[in-house]
């Protein structure tokens, strides 16, 4: 008798384990069966507070899906609405904890998305990790972000890594002043770092010297004795690797004291709104950067659909935080769009799913980008989706392009990174 009790109860749990693996996965944190709840940090305050816009644009495009399209179908075949919750974080690593927490905890999220800066990210990775949340699309270029899948594998970057973006200028100066001398400009942290090292690693062995660097800190009010500093070098080129407070003060600063470098400012710095129009536009003219999505005022694409679309979702879905003439803002329509793309590849209403879809997706058109430049991850193998860039100079009121676009250097953020 105990025999047969015994093998009944093996049959029955069989039976069980047997019907449970057909039953749909159990839905994470986050999601139900008509939303999926996502968490995010901008500044609105502070020295990035230029950058709300990115998450006010998110914001808009997800009211876009929502209201157009009914949500988003994942992979699972159910359309869920996006629901988006964004809180400032000043751009202040312990704010940034702050709101984390609230996200994951109070609000209780599906995943993170988009939270702009360096340190702000390094501040919750492993918090995020710990708990098998997805901080997905980091609004951050340091290479870090793909290099240490083993240890924070709920982590992944979205930018163009700063050691490509590094060697992208390297290339660059190398080809049109093969005997330069370089200053630069950075930030104390490893935004900074990261570039100023990378870019220094890529021109080993060439003529180019870097003869003079200057290192600020993001809660400085000024950068005008660094600026004197590497002006009394006499360099003839200038690398700005700077956020856009102390980019705009850096070329201002330059052009009063009349020193007139080359100059190349990084990537998110690249802005009229929040760089060249408080420098002064006299002031910015030549100025060149790396330019991977699409400048809103540019004419050249006047009658791109993807414009037309990131100008009709301002118009109709966007807060006042929204500066739809400030390329920045474009990262938030960006965003939003690889957000979506995850979750239609998300096959199951799980953390895990989210994490995976991102990891393996590759030639996913993204609009706002530059024509020519698609989404791509494959893993530990390429875990940066935007890896291509095109040399650009300021001319008049917008960058114009200098040369094709750089695409040598995909799947290879790794190898070009400074260590350390």
């Amino acid at each position: 008798m105990k025999s047969f009790r015994s093998k009944a109860l093996v049959l029955a749990g069989s039976t069980l384990i047997a019907l449970a693996s057909c039953l749909p996965a159990h839905a994470d944190t986050g999601f139900t069966d008509d939303q999926v709840t996502i968490g995010g940090t901008c500044a609105t305050s502070g020295p990035l507070a230029s950058f709300g816009t990115i998450c006010a644009m998110e914001e808009a495009y997800f009211k876009y899906i929502n209201q157009t399209q009914g949500g988003v179908k994942m992979g699972d075949g159910k359309t869920r609405k996006i629901k988006y919750i964004w809180y400032n974080d000043e751009y202040s690593p312990p704010r940034t904890v702050e709101q984390v927490k609230r996200l994951v905890e109070r609000d209780k999220v599906a995943a993170v998305v988009n939270i702009l800066g360096t340190a702000t990210n390094l501040a919750v990775w492993d918090y995020l990790n710990r708990r098998g949340v997805p901080q997905l699309y980091v609004g951050s270029g340091a290479t870090i972000f793909g290099s240490d899948i083993g240890k924070h594998p709920w982590t992944m970057a979205w930018q163009v890594p700063y050691s490509t973006e590094a060697a992208i200028y390297a290339e660059f100066v190398k080809s049109k002043w093969p005997n330069a001398k370089v200053a630069i400009l950075y930030q104390k942290d490893d935004f900074g770092e990261d570039l100023s090292g990378s870019f220094k690693r890529a021109i080993e062995g060439s003529g180019v010297k870097v003869v003079a660097q200057e290192a600020y800190d993001p809660s400085s009010p000024t950068i005008d004795s660094q600026i004197l500093n590497l002006a009394a070098s006499k360099a003839d080129v200038f690398l700005n690797f700077s956020i856009p407070r102390f980019a705009a003060q850096a070329i201002r600063k330059a052009n009063e004291i009349g020193w007139k470098p080359a100059q190349i400012v990084v990537n998110i710095s690249a802005s009229v709104a929040a760089v060249f129009k408080p420098a002064g536009i006299e002031a910015s003219q030549g100025v060149y950067s790396g330019i991977d999505v699409i400048d809103p005022q540019d004419p050249r694409f006047a009658n791109d659909p993807g414009l037309k679309l990131y100008r009709e979702i301002a118009a109709k879905y966007a807060s006042k935080l929204v500066n739809p003439d400030d390329p920045t803002t474009m990262w938030g329509f960006i965003n939003g769009q690889m957000v979506v793309a995850t979750l239609q590849r998300t096959m199951a209403p799980t953390r895990k799913a989210m994490m995976a879809a991102a990891r393996k997706q590759c030639g996913v058109a993204i609009q706002g980008l530059l024509p020519g430049i698609t989404l791509c991850t494959d893993g530990q193998k390429d875990p940066f989706p935007i890896e291509s860039m095109q040399m650009s100079q300021f001319k008049g009121t917008h960058f114009e392009p200098v040369g094709p676009i750089i695409k040598k250097f995909e799947g290879n953020a790794l190898a070009l990174a400074h260590v350390h």
